[in-house]
């Protein structure tokens, strides 16, 4: 039950245990909801609504690097929970205490089913209702996209009739949680789609990128349709997305330094961007964003592999000079060796997720590849990294293959930690054969409840473990509706 167990106003997460309470309590609350305004406060809780805890993204892919020196020597500094995901270990992942990333969504899904529920029932102005409306269907499209892409198989023809999510249309506990099959699941979140463009505003509003606009809904399908690999409506909505007047490319040129944090025994001096400051206040505002949705770890350390450091110019690329610290590791008192850390906003707990214009012009790029028109690909990348380089330097490419190459490691050098996860999943099962990613973990075996250091182990991604696990407490708190995924 306690996938939609939820009081909106609250924001509290009940227990099976508290069912009682909440059958008595529920209809109170949703009685003392009379105004749009009341309705409008839930869709402005903006810091509640951008984040997402995705540990998977974070440790489970090849951008992350945990060696075995590097953990034997600073065992505390890891949990037994990210190594989980590190090594993708199903019954480790299934058994964990939570998943915050599960619950986060539905949380999000449950608000915006009070919304729907109320919204014809409460008193306001038509546009104001309108607007709100728009926003909960596509904050509910949104969070089931971000569930299906790490909780069901990738999206294929062969994969359609396989497990998809519970799809939660009410604020009734009675509501099946029985998952739906994968098809109903995409079906379900253009439905919501297709309610959402029903909302008037048709550019970003800078000041409230969390409410839903009709580039913010063109964003998000440049890449639901990258994803679905229809790639000629995916070139489309990303063509719509970037004639925002308000959405604009940040010139990483502009970044200013931050604060320097110096250590002793031994020295060293870290050095920061501006943006590391940055807390919620300033972060929200980020001009690149369509729509304001942001990955956060509690843990503060996006670990970049040898192989993500090695894809930048180390000179003159700007993300590698603002976003890449060098001995980074020395912020958790790890000293020997030396490890880099990845860190964007609020001291490296926050990463951009949201629909971008850099994504947006990625998107572009990759279709335009893929589809042979090297020029134009070339062209919508380059246009990018004007904005991130000291001293630009164009990508080139002689042809359609050197060009999908090009193009997808500029998107892994922009958006690393974030959209990697769920491009090794589309790589997966699409037709072109130099997308597959294999990855590997050279480290030691992983248990549930620690890491054997005397026994190390080669782990490899297969594609099993490209489905997440459905954490065991709620599939216990289901009483037996909700299926785990095959393994």
């Amino acid at each position: 039950m306690r996938v939609f167990l939820y009081i909106g106003f609250a924001a509290a997460i009940l227990t099976t245990a508290s069912c009682k309470k909440y059958l008595s309590e529920e209809p109170k609350k949703q009685a003392s909801i009379k105004t749009v305004e009341q309705l409008e406060a839930l869709v402005n809780n903006a810091t509640e609504f951008s984040k997402e805890t995705n540990f998977t993204a974070t440790y489970s892919t090849d951008d992350t690097e945990i060696s075995k020196e590097l953990y034997k020597n600073n065992v505390t500094a890891f949990t037994v929970n990210s190594l989980q995901r590190y090594v993708s270990s199903t019954a480790g992942i299934e058994n964990l205490a939570t998943d915050e990333l599960w619950t986060g969504e539905f949380k999000k899904i449950f608000t915006a089913n009070v919304i729907l529920k109320n919204i014809d029932l409460v008193s306001g102005d038509e546009a104001s209702r309108r607007r709100v409306k728009a926003d909960a269907h596509f904050i509910r499209a949104m969070s089931y996209w971000i569930l299906v892409n790490n909780y069901c198989a990738p999206y294929a023809a062969a994969n359609m009739n396989s497990l998809g999510l519970p799809l939660k249309r009410t604020v009734d506990y009675e509501e099946s949680l029985k998952r739906a099959t994968l098809q109903e699941t995409y079906d379900f979140i253009l439905a919501d789609i297709e309610a959402a463009k029903k909302v008037a505003e048709v550019d970003v509003d800078p000041r409230k990128t969390w409410r839903v606009s009709q580039k913010a809904i063109s964003a998000f399908m440049s890449r639901y349709y990258l994803f679905t690999g229809d790639y000629d409506k995916s070139l489309a909505e990303s063509n719509k997305a970037l004639e925002s007047a308000t959405v604009s490319l940040v010139d990483y040129n502009t970044i200013l330094p931050g604060r320097s944090v110096s250590y002793s025994n031994p020295a060293a001096t870290l050095r920061y961007s501006q943006l590391n400051d940055w807390n919620a206040a300033k972060y929200l505002y980020w001009s690149e964003l369509y729509y304001s949705r942001y990955q956060y770890t509690g843990e503060q350390w996006y670990l970049p592999s040898s192989a993500l450091v090695a894809l930048y110019d180390q000179t003159n690329d700007l993300r590698y000079k603002h976003l890449m610290i060098p001995n980074g590791g020395r912020r958790f008192n790890v000293v020997t060796p030396a490890a880099y850390r990845y860190t964007m906003f609020t001291d490296g707990s926050i990463l951009v997720s949201g629909p971008t214009r850099a994504e947006m012009l990625l998107n572009k790029a990759e279709v335009l590849a893929r589809q042979g028109d090297v020029q134009n690909a070339l062209l919508a990348v380059n246009t990018l990294r004007q904005k991130r380089m000291s001293t630009y330097s164009a990508l080139t490419a002689a042809n359609k293959d050197e060009a999908i190459k090009q193009v997808l490691a500029e998107r892994r050098r922009e958006l690393p930690f974030v959209m990697r996860w769920y491009d090794i999943r589309r790589f997966s099962v699409n037709d072109y054969a130099a997308d597959n990613i294999t990855v590997k973990r050279d480290f030691y075996q992983v248990n549930r409840t620690g890491v054997d250091l005397s026994t190390p182990q080669i782990y490899t991604l297969e594609s099993k473990h490209l489905v997440v696990p459905i954490n065991g407490v709620e599939i216990d708190a289901s009483k037996g509706q909700i299926q785990q995924n095959p393994y």
